[in-house]
């Protein structure tokens, strides 16, 4: 018996400290359109090979930080960084009245498993938006 109350305090404390390091994240959203109102929320995964990939970043709340880094990066096994290798990283600075979003696009002409990451130029550690796609 005290060896099941000894595991149900240890799972509660361990819930609470992983819930109190939570960021909050942003929404990425990809489609193959260029993105307006009519269809921002139609999400797509799936691209086909070297056709435009269009995203809208929408931020958790307003970023402080005039500037955001836009990062993609590849998925696999053969990159010697934990399986991701950096394809493409660019900075943008943001304009008044954009500091709720982003909205770019990009192409990539290699097949595979690809995920894009937002970071905030204060934090470059903890991305302030995360999503992944594939490219077929």
């Amino acid at each position: 018996m005290r060896k099941y109350l000894i595991l149900i305090l240890s799972v509660i404390i361990v819930s609470f400290l992983t819930i109190s390091c939570a960021y909050d994240r942003g929404l990425i959203l990809f489609n193959s359109v260029p993105i307006t109102q009519n269809n921002a929320l139609h999400d797509q995964k799936v691209f086909r090979e070297g056709s435009k990939v269009y995203y809208l970043f929408i931020a958790p709340k307003q970023m402080k930080n005039e500037f955001i880094r836009v990062q993609v990066f590849k998925m696999t096994d053969n990159a010697p960084w934990g399986g991701y290798e950096v394809i493409r990283t660019k900075d943008y600075r943001l304009m008044s009245d954009e500091r709720y979003y982003h909205t770019d696009y990009f192409t990539i002409y290699e097949k595979g498993r690809y995920g894009m990451q937002v970071f905030s130029h204060d934090d470059f550690k903890n991305p302030i938006g995360v999503n992944d796609f594939y490219i077929q």
